[in-house]
């Protein structure tokens, strides 16, 4: 089925259809908060329930859902009147759909949110923060499995050793209008992304000391499968995106510093 049949036979949906150009009459940015999911009914509700309970405004939310046949689309339909906007269509996978959903989105900035995900109030404080038009504003997430809070701010040094946690991230419209998600990684495209906006000159980043969001750690994606591709790729990005002298060290670490990291030494 094409996307113009799925549109036809109902499947979207949100206050948007019924109000297309409603005007958002505010001097805050408008917030837009993505999910994408397929088959996600066991846990979708919660996640929504945690965006609509913000207290941020304005914010949208954007549901795009990859062809479920779990009872997902009869809950997005319960909650028609409360998301802003949704559809189901086929998609070639997590950030192909992510993609397809920035162009979806209206906000100023955008933020992920998985479908087994949680917002928590940390979110709508830190999007007050949320002013100069080329900065990712970011801050921490709560892990639940490990009982523990990741990871604070950011270094050069330290994003080339690991990636902040894309829920924690609000990337502003001008990542969007450069970059997209490289759809030839499986699960870890946004920290691919996140070391371009890192050697871009014309982006920064800005930590805020805030929980955006809890991370599920237990049974997420991320959480149980490699990234194969990246992987083969992490050298060329680090020589890409960072200095020399970063590059030669995770180089270094990568190929020669097993001992060390088993001794503790080395991370």
């Amino acid at each position: 089925m094409n996307k113009s049949a799925s549109i036809e036979s109902g499947f979207q949906g949100g206050v948007r259809l019924r109000n297309p150009e409603s005007p958002i009459q505010t001097d805050r940015p408008l917030i837009s908060v993505i999910t994408v999911v397929k088959n996600g009914v066991a846990t979708l509700e919660q996640a929504l329930n945690s965006v609509l309970g913000q207290t941020y405004a304005p914010l949208e939310y954007i549901v795009y859902d990859g062809g479920s046949r779990d009872g997902t689309l009869d809950l997005l339909r319960r909650y028609d009147d409360r998301i802003t906007y949704w559809c189901s269509q086929a998609d070639a996978g997590l950030y192909d759909a992510m993609n397809r959903a920035v162009d979806g989105a209206r906000g100023d900035w955008l933020l992920f949110l998985g479908a087994d995900d949680l917002l928590r109030p940390g979110f709508s404080a830190a999007a007050a923060q949320c002013r100069e038009a080329n900065t990712l504003y970011y801050g921490d997430v709560y892990l639940p499995h490990r009982g523990r809070f990741y990871d604070g701010r950011f270094s050069a040094a330290k994003l080339a050793r690991q990636n902040i946690c894309q829920q924690a991230i609000f990337y502003p419209r001008a990542v969007f209008a450069q970059y997209r998600f490289d759809t030839r990684y499986s699960i870890l495209a946004d920290w691919a992304l996140n070391m371009r906006c890192h050697h871009d000159a014309r982006f920064r980043f800005h930590y805020v000391p805030e929980v955006i969001a809890e991370f599920n750690d237990r049974t997420g994606v991320s959480s149980l499968r490699k990234d194969d591709q990246f992987l083969r790729d992490y050298l060329a990005l680090l020589r890409a995106n960072f200095s020399p002298l970063i590059f030669w060290w995770r180089r270094m670490v990568r190929t020669a510093g097993w001992p060390l990291r088993a001794a503790g030494l080395l991370r």
